[in-house]
């Protein structure tokens, strides 16, 4: 199998309003003088202060009249509220929209629940926030200087107290069309993390749809690519398990210490380990989605199937050490961002339920049945995994037992036509794998 190497940097997130796509970057704002960081970690906390004025209005309002109060009559409430007042009134305004956007979903719940639509019982009025705790800074008029530097809106009384914040917009976040800023606190308001949110251009180029890659994720194999030409390719899943194995062991000592000293709460040492694996899965996820994506760019693929198993999280026979891993790597994640990169580029994006694709003999067009979790029943195939990652097939051939799967998973979806490939298993390619740096 041979081996290449791969690195590209970038956030993209999912967000879609009518045709306009959005994407997001966020990194932890650094290098933030005493002065600053207290004036930050105070409008945050008289953002939480607002945010829990404005649902106190509509929840009020609710309880007494039956109707929903909107946020142009909010805001005419709040606005002599001291909260708004020490804030910019721009972002006031968007954190009272925040409050509103959370109570039309909950309205728009009641409705479909009044419909037959929904369940009652699973509906819950927006709460509010901890009063000791924070809420986000929400910056919709962005201005950045000439300099490439943000200056965060205050009310004048507010800077007059706390003195002006600078932060340095990163250089390829400046050549984009930005339409929001978040400044978000962590962990308490011990630091915070900034969200820029800009616009997209939608490609207008189409690849064919005759064509198709698969996917089957794994753990060591995290991702298994197999196009319907008999490509493949396997992305490494054993950097982002060992980051999470090492997280997995240094929390493990940290709560029998916790343990020791009677500590409930998550400690800053606890903290700081969570957040630098979130950080490194995140990133290896985001460079792996990226790859991927190019991939079915540069080889005109239209089509891009990923298999899912809504059992394989939550199986209570899975052994616990696999089950950590399995819970702590974030297919749902992989598939979302796929999804999303997918939209951009014009690439038709399928979720494929994947039963039975590691056992069923591709080459030998064994039959895939869907599983049927009520009355689960066991099937004979021609084909058998005769080691951990090599299935043997009943026309005589050997191949990667996760190729085997993701080839069933193209098949399963039934999105081209493969009888040219289990026709012709010589085409099928011997596996690149590809490792994320």
């Amino acid at each position: 199998m041979s081996s290449r190497v791969y690195s590209k940097g970038g956030e993209l997130m999912s967000n879609r309003i009518k045709n306009i796509h959005y994407g997001t970057q966020r990194q932890q704002l650094k290098n933030l003088t005493k002065k600053e960081y207290q004036a930050l970690r105070e409008m945050c906390f008289l953002a939480k202060n607002l945010y829990n004025v404005g649902t106190y209005n509509v929840r009020q309002h609710y309880f007494n009249q039956g109707e929903h109060l909107n946020y142009e009559a909010n805001y005419h409430v709040c606005k002599e509220n001291e909260n708004y007042k020490l804030l910019n009134s721009n972002i006031a305004q968007q954190i009272l929209k925040e409050v509103d956007s959370s109570f039309r979903s909950f309205f728009g719940l009641i409705k479909l629940a009044k419909e037959g639509k929904y369940d009652f019982r699973g509906i819950k009025s927006p709460k509010y926030l901890d009063k000791e705790g924070f809420f986000s800074i929400i910056i919709g008029q962005i201005r950045i200087k000439e300099d490439g530097t943000l200056n965060v809106p205050m009310s004048p009384v507010f800077k007059k107290l706390y003195g002006k914040v600078s932060i340095k917009v990163p250089q390829n976040i400046l050549e984009k069309k930005i339409k929001e800023i978040r400044i978000i606190p962590k962990h308490k308001a011990r630091f915070f993390e900034i969200q820029y949110c800009y616009e997209i251009p939608k490609s207008e180029e189409v690849s064919n749809q005759k064509n198709a890659l698969a996917i089957d994720l794994g753990l060591e194999n995290l991702c298994t690519c197999v196009t319907n030409l008999g490509d493949s390719f396997i992305i490494d899943g054993k950097r982002l398990k060992s980051v999470n194995q090492w997280a997995n062991k240094q929390n493990d000592k940290i709560e029998a210490l916790k343990l020791k000293k009677n500590i409930t709460a998550i400690t800053r040492k606890q903290f700081k380990v969570w957040n630098k694996r979130n950080n490194q899965v995140k990133d290896y996820v985001n460079k792996t989605c990226f790859y991927i994506i190019d991939y079915c760019i540069k080889n005109n693929i239209g089509n891009l199937i990923v298999g899912y198993n809504a059992k394989l999280e939550k199986s209570d026979n899975m052994e616990r050490k696999i089950y950590r891993n399995f819970i702590r790597i974030p297919f749902g994640e992989i598939k979302g961002k796929l999804e999303y990169l997918c939209k951009i580029k014009n690439i038709n994006f399928i979720r494929q339920e994947e039963s039975y694709t590691s056992k069923s003999d591709f080459f030998a067009n064994d039959f895939l049945p869907d599983i049927n979790v009520d009355n689960v029943k066991k099937y004979d195939f021609k084909g058998e995994r005769i080691t951990r990652g090599q299935y043997k097939s009943s026309v005589g051939i050997i191949i990667n037992a996760d190729v085997n799967a993701s080839l069933n998973i193209l098949k399963k979806s039934q999105v081209v036509n493969l009888s040219n490939l289990q026709n012709n298993p010589q085409i099928l390619k011997q596996p690149q794998r590809v490792r994320i740096s």
